[in-house]
């Protein structure tokens, strides 16, 4: 009986720390009040609308042709800042939080969807009253991009994909297996500390993360709702052979590719190319040294490339551009 005495009660001491940690944990990283995000990172210029349900954080600025700048996973609406600040000179930029992701937080269907996407974005322009319009997207956002411009072609001028999956080969492990419907709650354990390394592995520089960005992106990812919410993204990620929807597309097209991309290897440029048959032109720049978040890897080079291509004139028979 002693000896059992002596291993119960470090198993028991054992027990109530990791209780008390995670009870520590569940406190100190607790769901933080949109309200609260939006008056340290709204900034100036931020605009709130109702689509179908989901309270869509987005912002207008600059003055001419349009562009709508869909971001990346797991990012936020300022991963656009550099470009913004190039491009408001020539064009209207258009950019929003996705669901799941920053300010605009939960869908109340629990639909992440590309589809569901397009729906939402569709509804926004609606909004706003623009329904022609260049398209960028960079990763999930590109493909949210992409399906938009297959099943709107009439409202897309140009279109850029950054980084985008779709092809056959996936690299990201959590994409092959099904997650469990009860892991989300893990997402309310990650200190903040764990996204340092996270937001580094896609991009080459570490030097590019700084803990204010860290600060940032654990706190954006700790708004009401959001933890949950992605995780139902992740659960639902599309794998599909998206073929069918690439030869659609019929507006000129950009795509931009980190050439050290760890996630999605370079080798797919190729293959976007071959599946983009029904658009009038196809253009393609590989940056070196670059990984998977070009718009925060080389920002004023990739912006300076996309206000080229969309100044380029490209006659067209279905041109349409907004007076």
């Amino acid at each position: 009986m002693l000896s059992w005495r002596l291993i119960t009660i470090p198993l028991k001491l054992l027990l109530t720390i990791i209780v008390l940690y995670l009870l520590w944990v569940l406190i100190a990283f607790r769901d933080i009040p949109v309200a609260e995000l939006e008056q340290k990172y709204g900034g100036n210029n931020l605009q709130t609308t109702s689509i179908d349900g989901v309270n869509i954080r987005y912002k207008v600025e600059g003055n001419g042709p349009p562009i709508v700048l869909i971001h990346s996973h797991f990012f936020t609406m300022r991963q656009w800042q550099a470009w913004v600040d190039i491009l408001k000179d020539d064009f209207t930029v258009i950019r929003f939080d996705l669901t799941s992701h920053g300010l605009t937080g939960p869908d109340p269907t629990g639909d992440y969807s590309r589809k569901r996407s397009t729906v939402l974005l569709n509804g926004l322009m609606q909004h706003i009253g623009i329904n022609h319009f260049n398209l960028v997207g960079s990763s999930t956002g590109g493909g949210i991009a992409y399906t938009y411009a297959a099943t709107h072609p009439e409202q897309i001028n140009k279109l850029v994909l950054i980084n985008t999956p779709g092809m056959p080969k996936v690299t990201n492990k959590y994409m092959k297996k099904e997650l469990p419907t009860w892991g989300g709650f893990i997402f309310y354990l990650l200190p903040e500390s764990l996204f340092s390394d996270f937001l580094k592995a896609p991009i080459i520089d570490d030097a590019l993360v700084t803990d204010a960005m860290v600060k940032e992106f654990h706190q954006m990812y700790r708004r009401s709702g959001n933890r949950m919410a992605e995780y139902q993204r992740m659960r639902g990620y599309e794998k599909g052979d998206v073929t069918s929807i690439l030869e659609k597309i019929t507006a000129p097209t950009l795509i931009m590719w980190g050439e050290k991309n760890p996630q999605l290897p370079v080798e797919h440029v190729e293959q976007f190319q071959q599946k983009l048959r029904s658009s009038p032109n196809v253009q393609t720049i590989i940056y070196p040294d670059i990984g998977h978040v070009i718009p925060i890897e080389n920002p004023q080079q990739s912006a300076l490339d996309v206000r080229k291509f969309f100044k380029q004139i490209t006659i067209r028979m279905n041109d349409k551009t907004n007076e």
